[in-house]
């Protein structure tokens, strides 16, 4: 439950401030990719997790790019 409540901090944190929150969810789901990489099977998952940590990188980049251009 701990974890469930960590996941949707960084929703919040993504909702509200995207150029922060991109990155913390990336390096959020690095770190459940290399858990995952420890245990044999799961390669599908860290697939998974890798595309999206790529589209979470993406957002904080535009975030950035927008905001700077918004202010």
């Amino acid at each position: 439950m701990g974890v469930g409540v960590i996941e949707m901090i960084a929703g919040l944190i993504v909702a509200f401030r995207p150029r922060i929150g991109g990155y913390i969810v990336a390096l959020w789901l690095w770190g459940i990719i290399i858990n995952l990489l420890l245990v044999p099977g799961y390669y599908d998952i860290v697939l998974r997790d890798f595309g999206l940590s790529l589209g979470a990188l993406s957002l904080a980049r535009l975030a950035r790019q927008f905001e700077d251009r918004v202010a």
